[in-house]
């Protein structure tokens, strides 16, 4: 998303809410443009059109709630588009066979899963397999989720570092005190 763009999603956004129609959202359209540079325009539209028919409260909405939107529609509820921990264990006990050395899973995290795991101690499991499954599974999914958002933070961080400190530098809008 660019400047123009991030514009063009506020301007739905002050449509929506009069009490800030009179207000300058410049230094917020180049903030968005800065924060969000992965997220193509048209899909951002859509996020801001569901953030602004689901909110209560007539405010402007935060890069983050637009983030997180964007992936609610893209990939569903979670964000690499993993299954649920429930829909990965039930696929588990559908297709896990210790005899078959090859078996094609819906996702990573599910494979690595049952690596970690181990086939031999999923089929001849205990009454609490499933729950181990689930726990080492969430804990992969959120692993992947939290690379995914390392690595755009850093390409972020990285190419626009100088454009940010000269965004902070031109918006602020608190002066600090001396001391």
């Amino acid at each position: 998303m660019n400047v123009p763009e991030a514009a063009t999603l506020l301007g739905y956004v002050v449509a929506a809410m009069p009490n800030i129609q009179d207000k300058d959202l410049s230094a917020t359209a180049k903030l968005w443009a800065v924060t969000m540079p992965d997220i193509p325009f048209k899909i951002g539209q859509q996020a801001v059109l569901k953030i602004l028919r689901e909110k209560k409260i007539p405010t402007v909405p935060l890069p983050g709630e637009i983030v997180d939107t964007v992936k609610q529609l893209v990939n569903g509820e979670n964000k690499v588009n993993a299954p649920s921990d429930y829909e990965a264990w039930q696929e588990v006990r559908s297709k896990i066979d210790f005899y078959k050395p090859k078996i094609e899973w819906s996702h990573p995290a599910i494979a690595e899963t049952v690596k970690i795991i181990g086939s031999r101690n999923i089929c001849g499991g205990d009454y609490n397999v499933a729950d181990r499954f689930m726990r080492v599974y969430n804990r992969i999914v959120k692993r992947e989720n939290d690379q995914y958002e390392n690595k755009i933070t850093l390409k972020i961080a990285n190419a626009d570092t100088q454009n940010l400190i000269t965004f902070v530098s031109k918006n602020k809008q608190i002066q600090l005190a001396d001391r």
